[in-house]
């Protein structure tokens, strides 16, 4: 039995889930709350963002006997001093008597295959793939943001929309008319987009814009087509990419989960299909994010030995 209540909480770029657990091991609430969107997307912001919504009232109870043990996913989530003082005021209002703070990637790997050899790809605004090999060492891949990386992810495939949109406006390849008028719709005048996409806002407006792009594509639009197909190809290529760092036998375990790839069902499956024709990776695919789950195991039963330096306690 754990001797303190846990309280989980999964800080992505567009949403925050929380989830209560008695010591008993009971989930006694769960909420996912959608981001409001006005942070500048950094570590700092998100961590605020976290605590304006755990302290809106009935949202966590205050007086929980013994406190919470809080342990906090995020992305590339390392604790800077902006982000302490955010999380010590967090910590203060629910009376925590621990916080661990856990990137994104290992609480989905924990999630999915404890500390066991495997390959975990989570998409969701970002992407990132974590490995574990048979001597217990754990790995990188992607992860590095907006800007240099997060192949397949919903910013990458929100952000190939918008340009197929503005494309469409100057009459070059790579158009789509309904990219333009989704773009109109959601954010007005292309010829203003970029000025309206301005920096403090454009992580989340960028990503939340993958869901258009996937409806087009439902709809038949062409091109909103070949941007899922270009980010399952880039997401099968991470995923045998992390692979063959283990292992050449096609026994190992690679999940492919996040919030993104659970919301697009055809994206999972043109990964599947990918991988079948061009390795012998069989990725199994996750319904959900599993992160929380991670984050349960770690208030559980500690962290495993492979994510020892990777996670972070805040005093």
């Amino acid at each position: 039995m754990m001797a303190n209540s846990l309280l989980l909480a999964d800080v992505g770029g567009t949403r925050v889930r929380l989830r209560h657990i008695t010591p008993e091991g009971e989930i006694l609430n769960e909420l996912a709350e959608i981001g409001s969107g006005v942070g500048d997307g950094t570590i700092r912001s998100l961590m605020e963002e976290l605590r304006a919504v755990v302290q809106r009232p009935g949202v966590v109870p205050t007086d929980v006997p013994g406190g919470f043990h809080v342990v906090i996913t995020s992305r590339g989530l390392s604790a800077g001093q902006d982000e302490r003082d955010a999380i010590r005021q967090l910590a203060a209002f629910v009376k925590a008597t621990r916080v661990t703070l856990v990137p994104d990637g290992v609480a989905a790997y924990i999630g999915c295959l404890g500390a066991k050899p495997g390959v975990v790809v989570t998409v969701g605004t970002g992407t990132i793939a974590v490995t574990v090999d048979y001597d217990g060492r754990a790995r990188r891949l992607d992860g590095w943001g907006p800007q240099l990386g997060d192949v397949g992810s919903g910013y990458r495939v929100g952000l190939e929309g918008l340009k197929s949109a503005c494309r469409w406006r100057d009459g070059s390849r790579g158009g789509s008319k309904m990219l333009r008028d989704e773009a109109v719709q959601a954010f007005g005048e292309i010829e203003v987009l970029a000025e309206t996409l301005r920096p403090s806002s454009q992580l989340r407006s960028i990503a939340r814009f993958a869901e258009r792009v996937v409806a087009a594509a439902r709809g038949g639009d062409v091109r909103a087509g070949q941007i899922l197909d270009d980010a399952a190809r880039e997401l099968a290529e991470l995923a045998i990419d992390a692979a063959a760092l283990v292992t050449n036998e096609p026994s190992l375990p690679v999940v492919i989960g996040g919030g993104f790839v659970a919301a697009v069902p055809e994206l999972a499956e043109r990964v599947k299909a990918w991988c079948h024709e061009n390795s012998d990776v069989v990725p199994l695919l996750v319904p959900g994010s599993p992160t929380l789950d991670g984050c349960r195991a770690i208030g559980t039963h500690g962290v495993p030995a492979p994510f020892a330096t990777w996670v972070e306690e805040v005093q």
